[in-house]
């Protein structure tokens, strides 16, 4: 990097100078504006490294019409699941020369979102959001590109990036079903068009399929959050021997964490007494004794898809589908007892 200017700094004049070329050669470059030659691409770059050019990011915004900031929005900050989408969607945003705002919205009623977005709108240039669950939020009245992540919204016309749930809920269910267990409980989840309600679905699925009766006593619907799995195991523990499940179904991380510790406190022991999957890996579920089999979803990767997809929109790039699904798969570990068939 080159110090032999004194103390004064580096302006775009400079980095002309320097690479030879005009001033508005530089600006197209620095700003993405039109297309130059990769050689002169190459010069005005080696330029501004060399100089240690800084862009002044507000004549930036006032040239391009752009902030090359992005609003991330998620739930909270203390499941695992937001924090390696956020890593992802920074990794790549960061790679592309964006920068993130990041905001939780736990206990957000809608008008909090309103005011949230007239307070940054106009400092961002696009918005990606992990939708509490469930959520009917109208995001189109943002009028800015925007990507849902980790979201299902039927028949709306939002770019989104999701995972098969209604599959995910059936694997745990056959996994269950093929060790022998057919008195199998559920916590968590709301039925209807949410993550959750997909979930059940493909649980229901895989009962109707193996023609097991779903016994309704053992639903513990309710918020993916660590009270409603405590709350539900405790209910579907205490229940009379006749009527406890052998096996129960966690509808997300936080649910089978609550789980785990509702279980602890009766003594139980996973995998002997009780058998339990989950949907999403996390980090009691890989280190616990024994470990606890799971749904294991690309996390990282759907943020990385969706900070692609938003990008794509900014830079008005073909975008070949809306809605984009990425793989799930069954990761087994020791915490279903194989049952006598």
């Amino acid at each position: 990097m080159d110090r032999d200017r004194g103390s004064r700094d580096v302006t775009i004049k400079d980095v002309a100078k320097r690479a030879g070329v005009a001033i508005s050669t530089v600006s197209r470059v620095l700003n993405g504006l039109d297309k130059v030659s990769p050689k002169t691409e190459k010069k005005v770059k080696e330029a501004v490294e060399e100089l240690g050019y800084v862009q002044n990011g507000l004549a930036v915004s006032m040239v391009t019409g752009q902030t090359r900031t992005i609003m991330m929005v998620v739930p909270d900050f203390t499941n695992d699941f937001n924090g390696a989408v956020i890593q992802g969607a920074e990794e790549y945003l960061k790679e592309q020369g964006y920068t993130m705002l990041i905001f939780s919205t736990k206990d957000f009623k809608e008008e909090d979102f309103e005011n949230l977005y007239r307070r940054f709108s106009k400092l961002v240039d696009g918005v990606l959001v992990v939708p509490a669950n469930p959520d009917d939020m109208d995001y189109g009245r943002w009028e800015k590109p925007l990507v849902l992540i980790d979201c299902y919204r039927p028949g709306q016309d939002y770019y989104t990036v999701e995972i098969d749930n209604a599959k995910g809920g059936y694997l745990l269910a056959r996994e269950l079903l093929l060790n022998g267990h057919t008195h199998i409980g559920l916590v968590g989840g709301i039925p209807g068009a949410s993550l959750g309600g997909q979930r059940i679905a493909g649980f229901e699925r895989a009962m109707k399929e193996y023609g097991v009766p779903i016994d309704k006593r053992l639903m513990m619907r309710g918020l993916h959050f660590e009270d409603t799995g405590y709350r539900g195991m405790k209910k579907l523990w205490d229940l009379p021997d006749r009527l406890r499940p052998t096996g129960v179904i966690a509808v997300n991380n936080l649910t089978c964490i609550g789980c785990m510790e509702a279980l602890s406190e009766r003594g139980a022991v996973i995998g002997q007494d009780i058998s339990l999957v989950g949907f999403d890996d996390h980090l009691l579920a890989r280190y616990s004794v024994p470990g606890i089999t799971v749904i294991v979803r690309p996390t990282i990767e759907m943020g990385r898809e969706g900070a692609k997809l938003l990008v794509q929109q900014l830079r008005k790039e073909e975008i070949g589908q809306k809605r984009v699904v990425m793989e799930i798969e069954l990761k087994r570990r020791n915490s279903v007892k194989r049952l006598l068939v």
